[in-house]
């Protein structure tokens, strides 16, 4: 009979669970802390050496490489929606990275090397996207094989990390754990070249954080800002939080005249990068559960990040608080939210 028996490796849905506000939910980065790193394939990456010593060092290796990935798991996520803009025509194609933008990402990072070449990168990219767990999940998510979702792509810089060890420090390879090889990366790599140049492009947005005169805007607009999301959404639920998706907001921000006029797509997404994090500092970045889902705190900010780019790329004269309003004003008006009353009916009330 069909459907009787799950096969290995299916997630089980977890049974509901209440408690006195409703439903309690687990927390959003469960997925990460339940992954199952031998499942994935990462229990071929410690080295055999090692395991012969001490057949115990597997479970704390691979321990060792998710707290390492837990605890980057913010700063990578968005690194991952940042790149995914890169070389993108279209909003739909946000949240996801080709084999390009992965290589980009190695660039960027400077882990390719002379002896750790951009082929071998591709080669880890293929490798993973083909590999029967991955495969089986992009099945069950009905998403595309010759693309990488988040977890596809923390799964790949592990396998960097371990084969660009071996390439750069062949002798000591055998000898050193998994979890080492990829601190190594993270540390040498990331931290040093890609988390600054992230960071020296999101600190370019703090004078628009500290006006005071433009927060005293905003909070004065607040209910307007409020009124525009909810015009965003596909299906309005009036018991539920409102987020929209940043691929849907994209058809909105062209109707008003903003995305491929004002700014790109890869200038949006340092803005809604600026939009989802309060700190400018990657090692310090949370993981959030929707990362292209905006509600509307992330939705202010993402609106006082484009005000402050189009300010500042455009080198306008006025005071930026009178260029945020006149910008708002443009959107509110656009979005229904905020009706021009005639000027006779006006004079007329008078």
């Amino acid at each position: 009979m069909p459907y009787r028996v799950r096969w290995e490796g299916r997630p089980r849905t977890p049974p509901f669970k209440w408690g006195d506000q409703g439903e309690v939910v687990p927390p959003h980065d469960t997925w990460l802390r339940e992954l199952d790193l031998k499942q994935e394939g990462l229990a071929a990456l410690v080295e055999a050496d090692l395991l012969k010593t001490d057949p115990s060092i597997l479970e704390r290796d691979l321990d060792k490489v998710k707290e390492l990935l837990m605890q980057y798991a913010g700063s990578m996520q968005m690194i991952f929606l940042y790149q995914s803009s890169e070389g993108a025509s279209s909003g739909d194609q946000l949240g996801q990275i080709t084999l390009p933008q992965f290589r980009g990402v190695m660039q960027a990072a400077r882990a390719i090397t002379p002896r750790f070449p951009p082929e071998k990168v591709d080669e880890i990219f293929t490798n993973v996207a083909t590999s029967e767990q991955t495969l089986a999940r992009k099945v069950e998510n009905k998403s595309g094989v010759s693309t990488f979702d988040l977890l596809d792509f923390m799964i790949a810089v592990v396998h960097v990390a371990y084969h660009r060890y071996a390439a750069e420090l062949p002798t000591q390879a055998s000898y050193n754990q998994l979890s080492l090889k990829l601190m190594t990366l993270l540390r040498e790599s990331f931290s040093i070249h890609t988390f600054p140049e992230l960071q020296k492009k999101l600190d370019k947005f703090s004078p628009a954080v500290t006006n005071p005169a433009a927060q005293l805007l905003l909070k004065r607009g607040r209910k307007l800002v409020e009124q525009t999301l909810d015009t965003c959404q596909l299906k309005r639920v009036k018991s539920s939080t409102v987020k929209v998706d940043l691929r849907w907001l994209c058809n909105h921000l062209q109707r008003w005249a903003l995305l491929n006029r004002d700014f790109n797509l890869q200038e949006l997404a340092i803005i809604a990068v600026f939009a989802k994090q309060t700190t400018t500092d990657p090692e310090h970045f949370v993981l959030h559960p929707q990362p292209l889902e905006y509600n509307y705190n992330e939705f202010e900010r993402l609106l006082l990040g484009m005000a402050w780019h189009v300010y500042v790329t455009k080198k306008k004269p006025e005071p930026f608080e009178e260029f945020l309003g006149e910008m708002l004003d443009s959107i509110f008006k656009k979005a229904n939210v905020l009706v021009e009353v005639a000027k006779d009916k006006a004079d007329a009330d008078d």
